[in-house]
């Protein structure tokens, strides 16, 4: 692994390794001690409140750490991160046993796992580019993110094996260990690069909210190609999507393409949101409020998903994504989920077992291995299809404004709504979700023919 990257990036790449290994230790504990104590002390019926304060949280405080990030080197911002998070963490090990059925503390943990997925995977993403900069090997970026899947399997497995013996809150210790282990990491990280590039739009492969960014900090490495392809894969990659997509998105359709590439990120989050939420409701229905049960499934769950993950990019996402079209790896997620997800609502409306809900949920959650591996990098390809300016507008529009707003309106739906209405957005999201990225493969598939008419007129 080490051997294909260039010699001078070698120690740069190891600590980011080992920093990625750490905060994705950290996080997969952290997260499958907030959902098992939560669930098993508070139970699924206040978990609607729970994805709304996730959602406001996280917004807001990405946005505090972008604006920090202006201000202080990222050495010493992965520092303070990782500390802050450590005492949060260390001291809601020590109050646990004191305020064991504390609504107020047990809602605090749940929303703290989501921000420290949140930010951790800003922080890595950040300290790539400014430690390693745009000209990078693609072989080093690939190494460095490798670590939060393998650190979603290692963890995942070692919980599943060691819940029977450990209670779920004494993984919040671990996980505050973990945080203290890695600002080891961040001691003497220096900027190698000045700001010729920003966060990339690119999963680092934890955490179910994906990085809020302002426009004004991204830029041409935004849109680059899934690092864990080979160089001439991405090559050939760049080169298709171009072809296929800037006369489109350069010219007469520009604006059509723009909307429904935003009405497409909004109804994935909040469908993914709510499948979530299912997911959780139905775990906790299914396998019953025993702490050590839940975060023994949780944790292989997690383990399961990383092993999922790294294989399709190992196997697959190359593959079919260095072909001539980018149709499948965007257009299986949401068809897979509507079917999933009519299945989820037409077998509970009939009265069908919890079992069959909670396996339905279940696989539903586990497409989250194709998504971090294949779909996310397909959609973020298309950003390709627009000249600098306008991308770098579309982008700080999506990330900025229409994810975290959708998680919000996600929120809002489960808290409000009942059940019958929670079912009719998941529904009607899903139906928007295939239905805008019907239009935008539509669009990106045109007929070559229109495409040289535009070109012509231009």
């Amino acid at each position: 692994m080490f051997s294909r990257i260039p010699r001078h990036e070698v120690a740069i790449v190891i600590r980011l390794f080992l920093f990625c290994f750490f905060a994705g230790a950290s996080y997969t504990l952290a997260k499958t001690a907030a959902d098992s104590l939560f669930l098993s002390r508070v139970g699924a019926g206040s978990l609607p409140g729970e994805f709304l304060a996730a959602g406001v949280a996280t917004a807001l405080f990405a946005t505090l750490w972008v604006r920090a990030a202006k201000r202080i080197s990222i050495g010493r911002l992965l520092r303070i991160t990782s500390a802050i998070l450590a005492v949060f963490y260390l001291t809601a090990w020590v109050m646990l046993p004191m305020m064991h059925d504390s609504f107020s503390l047990l809602s605090v943990i749940y929303v703290l796992a989501e921000i420290k997925g949140c930010l951790y995977a800003i922080v890595a993403i950040s300290a790539m580019n400014e430690t390693l900069g745009r000209k990078s090997s693609r072989q080093s970026w690939a190494t460095i993110l490798l670590g939060f899947s393998l650190a979603a399997i290692t963890v995942g497995a070692t919980v599943g094996f060691e819940s029977t013996l450990w209670d779920a809150d004494n993984w919040l210790l671990v996980a505050g260990i973990l945080d203290l282990v890695a600002i080891l990491t961040g001691v003497g990280l220096k900027s190698a690069v000045k700001q010729d590039s920003s966060f990339p739009i690119q999963s680092a492969g934890i955490g179910e909210n994906e990085s809020r960014l302002n426009p004004s900090e991204l830029n041409e490495r935004s849109v680059t190609v899934d690092p864990k392809l080979s160089e001439s894969e991405s090559n050939e990659l760049q080169a298709e999507i171009a072809r296929q997509s800037l006369p489109l998105a350069k010219y007469a359709q520009a604006e059509t393409f723009a909307f429904w590439f935003s009405v497409m990120i909004g109804a994935k989050v909040v469908v993914l949101t709510l499948v979530a939420f299912n997911w959780k409701v139905s775990v906790n229905e299914f396998l019953g409020s025993s702490e050590r049960l839940l975060a023994a499934f949780f944790g292989w769950f997690y383990a399961m998903a990383g092993v999922g993950t790294l294989l399709v990019q190992f196997f697959l996402t190359g593959r079919l994504l260095s072909g001539k079209s980018v149709m499948v790896p965007i257009l299986v997620l949401p068809s897979v989920l509507f079917l999933l997800n009519l299945l989820f609502i037409s077998g509970g409306g009939i009265g069908l077992s919890m079992a069959f809900l909670f396996y339905v949920t279940t696989g539903a959650k586990a497409m989250d291995a194709w998504r971090r591996s294949t779909h996310d990098t397909a959609v973020h390809l298309l950003y390709t299809s627009f000249e600098k300016r306008k991308r770098r507008g579309l982008i700080g529009h999506n990330h900025g404004l229409v994810k975290p707003g959708a998680e919000i309106a996600a929120g809002l739906v489960l808290v409000t709504s009942s059940v019958m209405l929670q079912q009719a957005t998941l529904l009607i999201a899903s139906t928007v979700w295939v239905f805008a990225t019907l239009s935008i493969v539509g669009l990106v598939r045109r007929p070559r023919k229109n495409r040289a008419s535009n070109q012509a007129d231009v």
